[in-house]
């Protein structure tokens, strides 16, 4: 397995000089200086395992940041070690200060504003990582990482863990892994698997099927009950007893998708649960067509989209 192993460290007194180092790791950001400051200062080292980022940022002088790039394909983990970061995304605005952890699931706009002396380390984990976790009878992913607590102490277990794997990719000198890609990768699938079954979830989440709205239950049994079947989008609507037009609002409003992005998910989910622990020998075109997929490069396209790899991969790492 080709694990990309890289690790950066900057030191800048410009906010143009740093987003371009930042640029030329795919980060795209906007920087200033704080809204305070008359002057710059900012120390940042990066590490990176495929596709996996972390990165400890400390600034004397304060900072406020502008995320440029869509944040829906990944989680990020944010622990704050001094100072306060002010937070805002499209849905919800907050403070974090020395000794919490913030988790960022924005699809829009994220902008922060960290204070004078501000210390923190944070992780991006790729949502696609965290899938194969993920039990395929389970509700839909987006439900599932709604449940975790966006705000958390890092004195908590699970967090406490997560700080910790992060801070050792961040030691001085060398990276960790420089000259090991089967420990990168391995370290990289622990991460996922304790973030994965260790984040802290409220009580109030615990349970978010109770708020779905009838009709909705309905349409999800339905479609359940029926994934490895032809049917339409006014199929699901009739017989969850609800227009075409309701129905899409419902799957809009509760799971942030259409129905046929929903069972699409659905059958990808079933697809790789086969891929993992079916009969060994099925042909995977074979188990693309029983659940709904009947054009191979297609098929493959939209796994790869959802689980960062091909069907294939997935069955040599089963053998494996």
């Amino acid at each position: 397995m080709n694990v990309a192993v890289d690790k950066y460290a900057w030191s800048s007194c410009e906010p143009a000089e740093l987003q371009e180092s930042l640029r030329a790791t795919n980060i795209s950001v906007s920087l200033n200086r704080g809204s305070e400051a008359s002057d710059f200062h900012i120390d940042v080292t990066l590490a990176m395992i495929r596709k996996m980022t972390a990165w400890k940022i400390f600034s004397e002088t304060g900072y406020e940041i502008r995320y440029l790039f869509r944040h829906s394909d990944r989680i990020e983990l944010h622990f704050v070690e001094s100072g306060t970061f002010q937070v805002e995304t499209e849905d919800q605005e907050f403070t974090a200060t020395a000794g919490t952890t913030f988790m960022l699931l924005s699809h829009g706009f994220i902008g922060l504003r960290a204070s004078r002396d501000a210390r923190k380390i944070a992780l991006a984990i790729p949502r696609a990582l965290c899938l194969p976790l993920i039990d395929v009878t389970d509700e839909d992913p987006e439900l599932f990482f709604g449940r975790f607590d966006r705000m958390a102490d890092i004195a908590d277990k699970g967090v406490r863990t997560l700080y910790r794997m992060a801070d050792l990719l961040l030691e001085p000198d060398d990276h960790l892994f420089a000259g090991s890609p089967l420990g990168a990768s391995l370290f990289k699938e622990a991460i996922v698997a304790t973030f994965v079954q260790s984040w802290p979830r409220s009580a109030a989440k615990a349970t978010p099927q109770t708020a779905r709205p009838r009709n909705l239950k309905r349409a999800l049994d339905w479609i359940r009950a029926h994934l490895g079947e032809e049917f339409t989008v006014l199929d699901i609507a009739r017989n969850a007893g609800q227009s075409v037009r309701g129905l899409q609002m419902s799957f809009r409003q509760n799971l942030g998708m259409n129905p046929l992005s929903y069972v699409q998910r659905l059958r990808l989910q079933q697809i790789h649960h086969d891929l993992l622990h079916g009969n060994a020998d099925e042909n995977i075109s074979d188990i693309a067509a029983r659940w709904g997929f009947s054009h191979m490069g297609y098929f493959a396209a939209r796994y790869r989209a959802l689980y960062g790899v091909s069907p294939s991969s997935t069955r040599t790492g089963r053998h494996r």
